[in-house]
């Protein structure tokens, strides 16, 4: 059995979740433009390995804050069958299922805050290690409650998923990763397997300089 982890955003899903998230938002009447502009600034300081997460993340944990979870979720799952379940591929889907199929243990790791997550990884019936965000009273409060799983942190929250569960490395018989990000080079370099897909420049040039098998999980338009 393999431990099989994927990136979420551009891997998994042809896009970003925070991006389309907004974009929802915004047709509904909750963000305005101003919203879109920080979440279009934010990514490229992403893009070029400058972004501050923890500001990133209270930024969009700020845009659920003062509203009921219960709220939330009732229109997080319209948004998931609007705006997120056309953007998975058919190749993202099949990879998925060919990894349950051999029963490998599969999780989504993902930088940014659970909420939404979550639940784009129920879509694909994956768990899903991201951080949590605060709440209180039933309401976000716009706070990060758990840790961020971002960068050179991702290996180890990862680590601390493992030991939660009783296990480590040493119980599969191999370990994958499947990202778009350069970002995620210090997990990359981790795994045995590491796997690009829809790869961001840098990291499509270091994919081909080593040798890393490089995948195109496109959604149909």
């Amino acid at each position: 059995m393999k431990l099989v982890l994927f990136d979420l955003d551009h891997t998994l899903l042809d896009a970003d979740r925070n991006h389309l998230w907004i974009e929802y938002l915004m047709a509904a009447g909750l963000a305005g433009p101003d919203a879109m502009q920080r979440q279009i600034a934010d990514h490229a300081r992403y893009l070029a390995g400058q972004l501050d997460i923890v500001g990133y993340i209270e930024f969009q944990l700020s845009l659920l804050a003062g509203v009921s979870v219960s709220e939330w979720r009732a229109r997080r799952e319209e948004y998931l069958a609007s705006c997120v379940a056309p953007r998975i591929s058919a190749a993202a889907r099949q990879a998925v299922e060919t990894h349950r199929g051999a029963g490998d243990c599969l999780l989504v790791i993902s930088a940014t805050h659970s909420f939404l997550a979550e639940g784009v990884g129920g879509l694909l019936g994956l768990d899903v290690l991201a951080a949590a965000p605060e709440v209180r009273d039933d309401a976000f409060t716009g706070r990060v409650a758990g840790d961020i799983c971002y960068a050179e942190r991702k290996m180890l929250c990862l680590r601390a998923w493992l030991e939660s569960a009783g296990r480590g490395f040493g119980d599969f018989s191999a370990t994958v990763f499947y990202s778009d990000s350069i970002n995620d080079l210090p997990l990359l370099e981790s795994v045995d397997q590491p796997v690009a897909v829809n790869p961001d420049p840098r990291l499509a040039a270091v994919a081909a300089e080593r040798g890393w098998p490089r995948f195109e999980w496109r959604a149909a338009a």
